[in-house]
């Protein structure tokens, strides 16, 4: 935790250097690269906010870090299009960067920087597990990930020994191009991530479980009409949660469908499950309860289970 901390107290050192030197050149190109460095502070964030906030339900502790993952790449798609419409305006009304020296500067500060992130957070070891081993994510998103930390860094150096070294009139476009090019790469690198957390916090179904194929083995473990009232979500990005209801004959039929259950949910993906039992007949309203509920729902006050399956929520 000590070495976040101290990340994201050079991350702001970066980003404040970066603006500074960006008005200093006068390079969109640089402003570019502090817009990214500005995204990863956002995504630093959640790591900080855990470590103070321990009081947080577990809920909020497995949502927090989702949240911050959505917030930092809109913060950057929203950056580069303030971004490119400032490029296209230099590309229409050319003008000569200046002061080299400070771009190749800002492109060292940048690039060291990067490269340090992705050693203290080891995110680029995570995208390569989670693509190679779990195949989660395609292995392109490998080279989107290298190319939006490194790209924006390496393009300042380019752009510094090219204004060092040519006068030529064409150079005046250098940065305004060199700017949509960066500007490209970072939006293709988050647009995935965007897509994903936003499907994550507006709890759709998970992308690993197969409906048609999950509602098939449903109906070969309990029936065409055995079940009902099935959702699934995700409360993370690989933490899948899922509720069910089951029409039983007894109590140990229950326990049995249950064991099987939490077996298949878990090859589509799904970490956690509830099944609610309802014994009886299919259709009919008899989900069981214990006496102190019978005011509270419409079971049959006849039917009655073990203490262990009383279901209290029908009670709240």
């Amino acid at each position: 935790m000590v070495s976040h901390i101290l990340l994201i107290i050079v991350a702001f050192a970066v980003f404040i250097t970066q603006i500074v030197l960006s008005r200093l050149s006068d390079s969109l190109l640089t402003l570019a690269d502090s817009a990214h460095t500005l995204s990863l502070i956002i995504a630093l964030c959640p790591n900080i906010i855990l470590s103070y906030l321990s009081s947080l339900s577990s809920h909020a502790k497995a949502r927090l870090p989702t949240l911050f993952s959505l917030l930092s790449p809109l913060l950057l798609s929203s950056l580069c299009l303030a971004l490119t419409l400032g490029s296209l305006g230099h590309l229409v009304h050319p003008h000569h960067s200046h002061r080299p020296a400070l771009i190749f500067v800002a492109g060292v500060l940048g690039l060291l920087f990067n490269v340090t992130y992705l050693a203290v957070t080891g995110a680029l070891q995570g995208l390569c597990l989670s693509t190679l081993h779990q195949q989660q994510q395609p292995r392109w998103r490998l080279v989107l990930c290298l190319l939006c930390c490194l790209a924006p860094s390496s393009l300042l150096l380019a752009s510094s020994l090219l204004l060092h070294l040519f006068t030529h009139p064409t150079v005046h476009y250098l940065d305004p191009a060199l700017s949509l090019a960066s500007i490209a790469i970072m939006v293709a690198s988050v647009y995935s991530d965007i897509v994903h957390n936003g499907r994550v916090l507006l709890q759709a179904t998970p992308a690993s479980a197969n409906i048609q194929s999950l509602k098939m083995d449903l109906n070969a473990l309990c029936g065409h009409n055995g079940h009902h009232e099935l959702h699934m979500w995700a409360l993370s990005g690989d933490h899948g949660v899922a509720s069910l209801h089951v029409h039983c004959p007894g109590v140990e039929a229950y326990k049995t469908i249950l064991s099987q259950a939490r077996v298949l949910f878990k090859r589509h993906g799904i970490r956690e499950l509830t099944v609610q039992p309802e014994f009886g007949m299919p259709g009919t309203c008899s989900l069981a309860c214990g006496p102190v509920c019978t005011h509270y729902s419409c079971c049959d006050p006849t039917l009655s289970t073990s203490n262990d399956l009383v279901l209290a929520n029908v009670c709240a």
